[in-house]
């Protein structure tokens, strides 16, 4: 979608970087929740669907909202005001002239990187203890014993179990430090929960604990307007033997990861870039760990993209930004003149950034000359202006227009 390829590339322009994430045919809440947990904020592109949004995104924005997460949300301008509370920091934009608004998106999305600031921290309270998942709900069931040793042994989990006390619990450390700090948290509803279950599951909410809900009550969802994906799990019952297969398969999606690529490759040299970063994050930081781990392409999260150190599963590439210009962009043509940028190119340099343009303009010539657009495009990219006028300055018109188009002018 051109929309979600513009604000993607001009997310990159700004050195915002999107967290990487596998394409996967399924989802659920947790999954979302332990992703945002990773992020240091949020970026969302609600486009008009007759005017409402999609529910996916909605539930997104929310996460970010409940998790205090700094959130950046491009309204279409045809939907109606009020559409995102009127604190969260928006912009809007049109779907017939959003490449006129361009100034007006930059500064949006430089609002949020600097307060993100160049080096967002880690986590102040690193943890010392094997991985922990809480157990809330079914507190009187035989069959508890069952699922909490399932959890300890065959998923990895430490259980924490709440159990009901005598109102809320304001002042126990521990219990608020068992919460705050759980890597995931399950609960077992079979109807309306007791007060202090509900006051534990809404701290639960409150604190953006990967939730993995599983009830009994199959009235629990009707007429919700938040996405199957993302609601409680149907279970038959809480026998043990029910319990497992939904527990697995929401473990499984839960912890889904980069990790989990089916090429290792790739996660190898994504490892590999992490630890030569040094935890230094500059200019060309994205374009080295996106290059060296998946090529052209970069992810973002549906229309929301979750960026610093989430994602779900929209691809914009070069790939399809090649697919989009080809008919404009001869690949003779964009050959043949790179020649001559790369000669010019070449001459006037006079630093090593500019070098290091030069050489991108040789690799994008090579890539054009093998009918390899995509990659031609994305050479380009990295050339970046200083190049553009080097070859608007031998009039060089499709090496223009590609470089405009690689970085979203």
């Amino acid at each position: 979608m051109p929309v979600n390829d513009y604000f993607a590339r001009l997310m990159k322009s700004e050195n915002l970087v999107p967290s990487l994430d596998p394409p996967s045919d399924a989802i659920n809440g947790a999954k979302l929740e332990r992703h945002l947990n990773y992020s240091d904020g949020m970026v969302a592109v609600l486009t008009d669907r007759g005017s409402k949004i999609s529910p996916y995104i909605d539930f997104e924005i929310s996460l970010a909202i409940r998790g205090r997460r700094p959130l950046l949300v491009f309204v279409e301008d045809t939907l109606p005001t009020g559409i995102v509370p009127h604190r969260v920091l928006q912009q809007r934009f049109s779907h017939r002239s959003f490449l006129r608004q361009a100034r007006e998106h930059r500064q949006a999305l430089r609002t949020l990187r600097a307060y993100l600031g160049e080096q967002p921290g880690p986590r102040y309270q690193s943890s010392e203890s094997k991985r922990s998942c809480l157990v809330l709900g079914d507190h009187n069931s035989p069959q508890r014993d069952a699922f909490v040793q399932f959890l300890d042994s065959n998923l990895g989990y430490e259980p924490l179990v709440l159990n009901p006390t005598e109102g809320p619990p304001v002042l126990e450390s521990d219990w608020w430090d068992a919460i705050s700090h759980a890597d995931v948290a399950v609960a077992l509803e079979a109807g309306d929960p007791s007060a202090s279950d509900a006051y534990a599951l809404g701290a639960v909410r409150g604190a953006l604990r990967p939730l993995i809900v599983l009830t009994t009550d199959k009235s629990a969802a009707v007429a919700s307007p938040i996405p199957v994906e993302y609601r409680p799990r149907q279970v038959e019952s809480f026998e043990f033997e029910a319990l497992q297969p939904a527990l697995i398969e929401e473990f499984s999606l839960l912890e889904q990861d980069f990790l989990d690529l089916d090429d290792q490759g790739e996660v190898a040299r994504y490892s590999q870039q992490l630890i030569e970063l040094d935890g230094h994050y500059g200019p060309s930081t994205r374009e080295r760990v996106t290059e060296v781990v998946v090529g052209d392409k970069y992810e973002v999260s549906g229309q929301a993209a979750a960026v610093g150190p989430n994602a779900h599963v929209h691809h914009v590439s070069f790939n399809q930004l090649w697919l989009q210009k080809k008919d404009e962009l001869d690949l003779g043509t964009l050959a043949s003149e790179l020649e001559l940028v790369r000669v010019k190119a070449r001459a006037t340099a006079t630093s090593p950034e500019e070098d290091d343009a030069t050489a991108e303009a040789g690799k994008a010539q090579r890539a054009a000359e093998a009918g390899d657009g995509p990659t031609a495009m994305s050479h380009l990219a990295r050339a970046g202006n200083w190049v553009l006028s080097i070859a608007e300055d031998v009039g060089a018109a499709v090496v223009s227009a590609a470089i405009k188009a690689s970085i979203g002018m």
